[in-house]
């Protein structure tokens, strides 16, 4: 999908679905439907998409249902990718390298 398409998906979104209700922090409306686009091409769970847009599990899993709706009541639909592309492996290192780093900054109770 070229930037091109992304911005026209995120406009034709944006007209129904940039409700700025919910929690802070949450992705920005381009970030969330970018968020989507990867969770239904390249098969993202939440969980690294969450660590990739600075977001909460729960939050992500949210924005993906909201998203998924929009785009189902525009009947736009995402295929998945045929083979995964050469950038998936560099996205998957960067979300092991985010979550270690997460992971150091949690202290223990004991």
């Amino acid at each position: 999908m070229s930037r091109q398409q992304l911005g026209d998906l995120t406009d034709t979104l944006a007209l129904h679905g940039d409700l700025k209700r919910g929690r802070p922090p949450r992705p920005a409306f381009p970030d969330q439907v970018l968020a989507t686009v990867l969770h239904l091409r390249v098969a993202l769970a939440a969980e690294p998409l969450a660590v990739l847009f600075n977001s909460s599990r729960t939050a992500m899993r949210r924005t993906l249902l909201k998203i998924r709706t929009l785009l189902k009541a525009h009947s736009i639909v995402i295929p998945p990718a045929a083979t995964p592309p050469s950038a998936l492996t560099a996205l998957q290192a960067r979300v092991r390298a985010l979550s270690s780093n997460t992971r150091s900054m949690i202290k223990t109770t004991c």
